[in-house]
């Protein structure tokens, strides 16, 4: 770690935070992994963003009202200035939001966050208007992942334009200095922010994917921060001088997505031959599934306490989640019986898809997936892989049976309904992130329905039938929801942990008073 001086002579630190990973690209409009925004949050605002508990707050936007049923008005910050110095405009708005579904990304690019908006006005340079497809209810909280770039800088930009810098300017507390993917992000910290100052002048975001090669870079002091703590570490580093471990309730959950394709290309009987139409297809075939997990178990001692039972596939104080559903049932010979119901007494053979460097705990909950299939006479060979192969694969259509880590950034459960659960193919604005095809009709439509009233109470009543119809269904069956945890070199930094897991450079300070 290294020192400068601030003005009037106080001490300012560079420091190294080891991330399990970093950004895809340096366009911030390539991908909505979590990773991604969390990289490059530190570089690009958007016009709301999300308190650490999820709480929904002004950014550049400094206000905002709905004229009418269609039609949402943003009032921009006078005072902000870009990373060159030009002032930021409404028509840098205009162009972020035009951008984003001409990006494609092999993990999903943010189209999912802009699909309610027809058409974008400028109504002067610092009041813009989003004309929308309907009532579009959800707007304001999905406008947290619309980062927002510089119209010059960005015209016709790609990858390489990004990573060289000439496009990388953006209005965040720090600017971009460099990338090496699978390495260092470098930022500096940008002295004209609007917000406020951050503390570090120079920070490295070093990715470390090896959970044991983190912790290590941690206790021997080369990094100040981790995130993604491996259960296994949290005891050591907790009984370590200056070192503190930081856990909140996170949004994430593991979810099982059964594919919804009635040929499905990795499942087949035990002797290897493909089945006319999936076991999967079979609703007491996903529910014997579920009735396989024992969630308390894989929390305990899977998680080793750093995750919970979930019950439900978002967490429970989201909007629109039912509040009544109880535990889920982990009854193994209720499951034998469920499959021997379908047609399948001898089960079948199936190839089982997860990433291992994406969450802590990840490949270990997917192998113990494994033998809960196991138990029901279900025959799974569990190959989990890095993000980058599973997530290629998996939005190619390769996957018969996936686990992933889901979250809802938007705190409201329409968002998992129309871009995880609504038919795929038949709107663009739709199932966006639908890889494994799931399709009902009566999801579908409960969702295009929550999404045309502005009554809050209505909508949340149609969301929670929409989750609770796809729930009886067993279209994805939630696993465990994670918890959040860093660890921090405590004499040299306190840091704010984030329900949403994102690492920032702002949340970083002077270490807090003994």
């Amino acid at each position: 770690m290294t020192f400068g001086l601030l003005a009037g002579g106080a001490q300012a630190q560079d420091t190294t935070m080891g991330v399990r990973s970093g950004p895809l690209s340096i366009d911030p409009h390539f991908s909505s992994a979590g990773q991604h925004a969390s990289a490059l949050r530190n570089v690009f605002d958007a016009l709301v963003r999300r308190s650490a508990d999820m709480k929904l707050e002004p950014n550049l936007a400094e206000s905002w009202r709905r004229v009418d049923d269609a039609t949402w008005e943003f009032k921009l910050r006078r005072d902000v200035r870009w990373h060159d110095g030009t002032p930021f405009t409404a028509n840098d708005v205009k162009f972020s939001v035009e951008r984003i579904p001409t990006v494609v990304a092999g993990t999903g690019g943010l189209g999912a966050y802009v699909r309610s908006i027809r058409e974008t006005v400028v109504v002067d340079d610092h009041t813009v208007q989003f004309r929308t497809h309907g009532p579009a209810a959800t707007l304001l909280a999905e406008l947290d992942r619309v980062f927002i770039v510089q119209a010059r800088a960005a015209q016709g930009a790609d990858n390489a334009t990004f990573r060289t810098g000439g496009a990388a300017i953006g209005t965040g507390p720090y600017r971009y200095v460099s990338w090496e993917p699978r390495g260092d992000l470098v930022l500096e910290r940008f002295d004209g922010y609007w917000g406020a100052r951050p503390h570090f002048r120079r920070v490295t975001k070093r990715e470390i994917s090896n959970d044991s090669s983190r912790v290590a870079a941690l206790l021997s002091g080369n990094v100040d921060l981790i995130n993604y703590v491996p259960p296994a570490s949290v005891g050591t580093l907790n009984r370590t001088t200056n070192l503190q471990v930081l856990q909140v309730p996170s949004i994430y959950v593991f979810l099982l997505h059964p594919d919804g394709r009635d040929q499905s290309p990795l499942v087949t009987d035990n002797e290897g031959r493909p089945f006319a139409q999936s076991p999967l297809r079979d609703r007491r075939v996903r529910q014997a599934l579920s009735l396989s997990i024992n969630r308390s178990g894989m929390a305990r001692n899977i998680m080793e306490g750093l995750a919970e039972p979930a019950n439900t596939p978002l967490p429970p104080v989201f909007f629109g989640v039912p509040r009544d559903t109880g535990e889920l049932r982990y009854d193994p010979a209720e499951g034998r019986r469920l499959l021997a119901e379908a047609g399948f007494p001898n089960g079948f053979r199936i190839q089982l898809h997860c990433t291992n460097d994406r969450f802590a705990g990840d490949a270990r909950v997917c192998a113990a997936l494994g033998q809960s299939l196991a138990s029901i006479g279900i025959t799974a060979e569990v190959n989990a892989q890095p993000t980058s192969v599973y997530f290629t694969n998996y939005t190619r259509g390769d996957h018969s049976l996936s686990m992933n880590g889901w979250g809802t950034l938007t705190g409201d459960a329409t968002y998992m309904l129309a871009s995880l659960l609504h038919t795929r193919g038949v709107d663009p604005r739709f199932g966006t992130f639908n890889r494994m095809r799931y399709s009902n009709p009566e999801v579908d439509r409960i969702t295009r329905a929550s999404l045309e009233v502005v009554d809050e109470g209505e909508r949340e009543r149609l969301v929670t039938q929409g989750i609770r119809t796809a729930m009886d269904d067993h279209a994805i069956i939630p696993i465990v929801t994670l918890s959040a945890v860093w660890a921090i070199n405590a004499r040299r930094m306190s840091f704010t942990a984030r329900m949403d897991e994102e690492t920032l450079a702002l949340d970083a300070r002077p270490p807090a008073a003994p």
